[in-house]
């Protein structure tokens, strides 16, 4: 079976290997899909290396998937107040609303953001997935003072769109222009309505939840959106929501469309950014209250009203542990978190069925000297390798002008997303980054002219984002998030993959716990 290497496809095509050849594969990588560091490949005879991967380590959920850890939990080591599993933004954010709490933080992975993580490249902080946000109205602006940050705005222009032959004019300010402004300027009246479709979504009227029965590709048509706009927007929503304008709901979609008519936010190395201030709270409030490489694997009742949490060491000793709690909130996906809910899993597992999860690659391409900043966010419509590129000199706190160190960060949804991670676990990194230097080549050859890539560092996420389909706001409104005393609260459950959707839920879960308390 050959697969195309892009978002969308790509000219060259590799083997797509099996479901049994990728078993085997992750077998026999199992190891080095966990080590903090791999030896560095060549790009064969384009001069550049290749890093090491980061983002999802997969062999230890996989091992839980698959059974391994279908076992009793051991005998609880201590008891706390509240457990917290995953320390991706929703988890930072409820142990940061319950400092006073005695908690504890739980994260798979060896460090803590979920996909709102960030590298250094000599110097230069960039993203590897969740880059900026948008909304600064309460609560969220609340939040963000709480945590002492000074909320830095993206200068203009922040978006620009390559469409047409290398080296052509942003589409934006040109061709697209009169659609584009008239498109800016309808989205920001639909956000005047009270019926918009906005967060959270259980306060959503019965007008806005009719945008949640059509796709958003449906919406445009209706609203009769200039059709020269439609993959400018496709791509839009591929690399925010996981999916094209054709398969999600309008209302996810007239959600984020809402952010090319607002101001966006964006620190150096994304929004990994808050992630640091939040670690960085929640540890001052107590040592040791953030484990990582803790990858949980059971959740059950246990005597006088406590949950027990069961979970292993992912990187080195496989020996069950266990902790009993008042409180655990799973801040986790809902698809692993019907998983490890035991008792309570088959009725989540239920009201999750037919949801679906995105996967997509970044690539962070490292550069050494300077060549103009054209934009934050460049988009490539119609471009099959990928979707967009992030400019991280464009970032407020970097600079302005040309700098000689420079990291472009490229967005690779994939269309397929089971084929996505088969290609990911395959891990062949030479082959998915290939396309993604011609497809840069293609559309930034200044940065060739002018500088030299280095490097080329691949991070891979496997099952993100979850996908908002149509009929998913007014399925989601009706999902219990409480079984018992254990709590979903992450992104998921506002069906958007947005900082945004984190707080929410995380405000949420803080309010219900601490009510419990008086």
């Amino acid at each position: 079976m050959e697969l195309v290497v892009a978002a969308n496809g790509y000219q060259e095509s590799l083997s797509m290997p099996t479901r049994r050849q990728v078993s085997i594969q992750l077998a026999a990588a199992g190891a080095a899909l966990l080590s903090p560091t791999q030896a560095l490949s060549t790009g064969e005879g384009e001069g550049y290396e290749i890093g090491e991967w980061t983002g999802d380590s997969f062999a230890p959920m996989h091992a839980i998937r698959d059974g391994v850890w279908d076992r009793p939990l051991p005998s609880p080591e201590r008891q706390v107040e509240v457990v917290i599993i995953g320390a991706g933004i929703a988890g930072l954010a409820i142990a940061t609303l319950l400092g006073d709490f005695d908690l504890l933080l739980l994260e798979r992975e060896t460090e803590p953001g979920g996909n709102a993580k960030a590298k250094s490249w000599r110097g230069v902080s960039h993203a590897l997935g969740s880059a900026y946000f948008v909304d600064v109205s309460e609560p969220f602006g609340s939040f963000y003072d709480g945590l002492g940050l000074r909320l830095p705005r993206v200068p203009e222009p922040v978006d620009r769109a390559l469409m047409d032959a290398p080296g052509s004019p942003d589409a934006l300010i040109g061709s697209l222009k009169v659609p584009y402004e008239r498109l800016r300027r309808h989205i920001a009246a639909v956000a005047d309505n009270p019926d918009f479709p906005s967060l959270p979504i259980e306060k959503a009227t019965a007008s806005a939840l009719a945008f949640d029965r059509i796709t958003l590709l449906e919406y445009l048509k209706r609203e009769q959106v200039d059709p020269a706009l439609f993959a400018f927007i496709d791509a839009f929503s591929c690399s925010s929501l996981g999916a094209g304008a054709d398969q999600v709901s309008a209302y996810a979609g007239l959600n984020f469309l809402s952010d090319l008519t607002r101001p966006v936010y964006g620190f150096p190395g994304g929004n990994a950014f808050i992630v640091r201030a939040m670690a960085e709270r929640v540890e001052s409030a107590g040592a040791g209250r953030l484990m990582t490489g803790a990858a949980v694997f059971g959740i059950e009742p246990a005597e006088n009203g406590l949950t027990r949490v069961g979970w292993f060491d992912a990187l080195r000793s496989r020996e069950p542990r266990c902790i009993t709690a008042r409180w655990v909130v799973l801040a986790a996906p809902l698809f692993f978190s019907a998983r490890i809910l035991r008792g309570a899993g088959s009725e989540l597992s239920s009201a999750c069925a037919g949801l679906s999860q995105g996967s997509y690659l970044v690539a962070s391409l490292c550069f050494d000297g300077a060549f103009p900043i054209r934009a934050y966010d460049s988009w490539t419509p119609g471009n099959p390798a990928f979707t967009d590129i992030i400019d991280t000199a464009a970032a407020p706190s970097v600079g302005s002008g040309s700098m000689t160190k420079r990291v472009l960060t490229v967005y690779a949804p994939f269309r397929d997303p089971a084929q996505g991670r088969a290609l990911l676990l395959s891990g062949d990194r030479a082959a998915l980054a290939k396309p993604i230097v011609a497809g840069m080549k293609r559309f930034l050859p200044e940065a060739f002219a002018d500088a030299r890539l280095s490097e080329v560092r691949l991070t891979r996420w496997g099952h993100q984002p979850l996908i908002p389909r149509p009929g998913i706001i007014s399925r989601l409104r009706k999902l219990p998030k409480r079984y018992g005393n254990v709590l979903l609260a992450h992104s998921d459950g506002q069906a958007m993959p947005a900082v945004e959707s984190a707080i929410i839920e995380a405000l949420r879960v803080a309010a219900i716990i601490r009510r419990d308390r008086r």
